[in-house]
């Protein structure tokens, strides 16, 4: 699914950069078996808490919470409602063309701990839970007809007020990041032109390109923006069949 803005960011890597399937010395192997489980727990307990914050809600949900896969995939993160599946990557299961997404992002002279920081809160917590958000969109009988746009900001919503909640500096830094690709790179939207009706007009053809980009994080920031931002409860109640 084309679901997050990371997965924008393939067109910067070569077309498969995964270590699955690869040859290991035993050694290697014990050790990305390790990182396997290490990131299944991290994320399995923030799998957890967001569905615990979805009972508390009130709100109902008819879909078992997804099945966890920790695997590289190019979008860095993606739920598929037809397997009800959520799949992340472990840090060491990438490939190096990916890993060095991460130390660009921290800048000249960035060590491996610094890419993982990077990599931590732009996928293991940004990401994942815009993905868990799309899940939620599956439980409320959210459907992507067309309106790309809304369906990926409501995620994004969704995402925002859940970190407001629980820690609210990965807003703080997540928007930093965006902020930066809406100023630096070029603004692809035509004058006169929505932000919304652009991007659902042009969607087939944006992605993976430089403009899918700035128009995820633009839509991003705008779930920043909001004043206030929603309770996480709000936020979930937002989402309604479509």
């Amino acid at each position: 699914m084309r679901t997050s803005l990371i997965r924008c960011l393939t067109f910067l890597v070569l077309a498969n950069g995964m270590c699955v399937g690869q040859a290991t010395a035993p050694s290697q192997a014990s050790s990305l078996n390790g990182a396997i489980a290490a990131t299944r727990s991290e994320l399995t307990a923030l799998l957890g808490d967001f569905v615990k914050e979805t009972s508390a809600s009130g709100l109902s949900c008819a879909i078992e919470p997804p099945k966890l896969i920790v695997q590289d995939v190019p979008s860095f993160g993606s739920y598929d409602p037809d397997t009800n599946t959520l799949t992340s990557p472990a840090w060491q299961q990438m490939g190096s063309e990916e890993q060095s997404l991460f130390y660009r992002g921290v800048g000249p002279g960035a060590k491996e701990a610094d890419a993982r920081a990077e990599f931590e809160l732009g996928v293991h917590h940004w990401v994942f839970v815009h993905e868990l958000g799309h899940w939620w969109e599956a439980c409320r009988g959210m459907i992507d007809r067309g309106d790309h746009y809304g369906f990926e900001l409501e995620a994004d919503k969704i995402a925002a007020a859940y970190w407001n909640e629980h820690d609210p500096s990965i807003i703080s830094h997540q928007q930093a990041v965006f902020q930066a690709i809406v100023q630096n790179w070029p603004n692809p939207l035509p004058v006169g032109q929505t932000p919304d009706a652009y991007f659902n007009k042009n969607y087939d053809t944006l992605g993976p390109t430089p403009a899918y980009i700035w128009f995820q994080a633009q839509m991003c920031l705008t779930a920043f923006a909001q004043k206030p931002l929603p309770r996480f409860s709000a936020a979930l109640a937002q989402v309604t069949r479509n």
